[in-house]
């Protein structure tokens, strides 16, 4: 396994160094004095540095005056993510085993598939309970954080065909059943994706309306979990091919928002959709929709970012043919981009590799496999993607380093917010953490604020 990784960091620094030139053709700037992408790229990489950084003094005393300390981050507090739909459905035990290293290499956190239709086809039965608890026990050995996937979500092909036997309040019993079945059942697992797509999907079984919905199925998970992290997970801006914020006063998702918080039922985070398959979105625009959604003073989690590396660029600030060095170049971007920004408190991708979970379905790609959605084929390949990502995540937000004691033994540290080990002569002698300690209500959530 070891081996393995080091294969991936160095291939990472060779593909670093080898960037080709995009194929694409960059569409006429604005002739305003706007800033140029480069210049809100490189706003973007210093600010950074200011939110996603704390400080802590390390003092060892006078008996180490002057010496050299060498402290390793061995950990980052934000959740870097990704599904984990392919875990041992590769078709191949090898294949299983480099996406289970290569996943955990790059991610800390993991959304997990809890589709109603394949945990509960038939009522009562859960035939693969065991694999999911499979994947939870894997994902705690590599010290990955999970979030299962979608609680509820009313969308017909996801629905087990035993709903469509009950009448309304049967339905109604069976949906808070579920909600109950599943926090039970995984409560090792303390983040969810309480309701997926409402404001797209049918509203039904908890309500008449995307509202009414959300706040049962809240009042329904609280009252079974109430500690666990709750959120509204739905596609919106980075699904329609706009590249401008969205509009308050007619944006459904912000409408179902402002109306959910309004009754005391807000999220605990607003899952953003953001799959650009054939738009690649300006820095300004992405930035001005995260400003628009942050007025609402609730957590972004990015909760599907998907970038593809086949077809065409028809959308958005660059036109031409998708590669996979162009996937890892707006990869790259825009994960800088979203870090960037202070509202976003999670960002996970969106397929690791080209499989379907649970391969009885017949289905033989990821979601998008067809265009390259996805960071692994499925030869178990790494596309260029992964190894940017890699170097963003592990390189250049690492704050791995060695510092020099001063004279009363002490040195004043600033990295990212994480776990670390400090240690003399590589022999550790002290493990801290860097965390960010401010109340969610003084946080910043727009760029105004900072």
């Amino acid at each position: 396994m070891a081996k393995h990784h080091v294969r991936v960091v160095a291939w990472g620094i060779l593909l670093i160094a080898v960037v080709v030139l995009p194929v694409f053709q960059i569409l006429s700037p604005d002739p305003q004095n706007n800033p140029t992408e480069e210049q809100l790229l490189q706003d973007a990489e210093q600010r950074i540095l200011q939110i996603r950084r704390g400080n802590i003094t390390l003092d060892f005393g006078v008996g180490n005056a002057s010496r050299t300390l060498y402290i390793h981050q061995l950990t980052q507090a934000f959740p870097f993510g990704c599904d984990v739909f392919g875990f041992d459905e590769m078709g191949n035990s090898t294949i299983d085993q480099l996406y289970a290293q290569d996943w955990a290499a790059l991610f800390n956190f993991a959304t997990v598939p809890l589709y109603w239709i394949y945990y509960e086809p038939n009522q009562g039965e859960y035939p693969n309970d065991t694999y999911l608890h499979s994947i939870i026990s894997w994902l705690e050995s590599v010290n990955a954080t999970p979030k299962g996937h979608p609680i509820i979500w009313q969308n017909p092909p996801y629905v087990p065909q035993w709903m469509a036997s009950l009448n309304q309040t049967q339905q109604r019993a069976a949906a808070l059943a579920h909600i109950d079945q599943v926090l039970n059942d995984f409560p090792d697992v303390s983040t969810f994706d309480l309701l997926n797509e409402m404001t797209h999907q049918p509203n039904t079984w908890l309500g008449n309306t995307d509202v009414q919905t959300w706040e049962a199925a809240l009042v329904e998970a609280q009252r079974v979990r109430p500690s666990a992290t709750f959120i509204a997970n739905e596609w919106d801006y980075g699904d329609t091919g706009a590249s401008t914020a969205p509009n308050p006063v007619t944006d459904p998702y912000y409408q179902f928002l402002s109306q959910v918080s309004a009754d005391g039922y807000a999220p605990s985070a607003m899952g953003l959709q953001f799959h650009c398959l054939q738009t690649w979105y300006p820095v300004e625009g992405i930035l001005s929709a995260l400003d628009t959604y942050g007025q609402l003073r609730i957590p972004i989690d990015i909760t599907e970012f998907l970038p593809c590396s086949k077809g065409i660029y028809n959308g958005g600030i660059y036109q031409g043919v998708m590669t996979k060095e162009t996937q890892a170049e707006y990869a790259v971007r825009t994960y800088i981009t979203l870090f960037s920004h202070p509202a976003v408190h999670a960002i996970t991708w969106w397929d690791f590799a080209n499989t379907a979970f649970y391969s009885q379905n017949g289905w033989d790609d990821a979601w998008q496999g067809p265009i390259g959605g996805y960071l692994m084929d499925s030869s178990g390949r790494l596309l260029p993607a992964y190894y940017e990502i890699y170097n963003l995540i592990h390189v250049t937000w690492n704050s791995t380093t060695s510092v020099q004691l001063d004279a009363t033994g002490s040195a004043r540290f600033t990295g990212f917010y994480g776990s670390y080990s400090a240690s003399f002569d590589n022999v550790t002698t002290y493990n801290f953490n860097i965390t960010d300690t401010t109340p969610i209500t003084q946080q910043p959530f727009t760029l105004q604020e900072l």
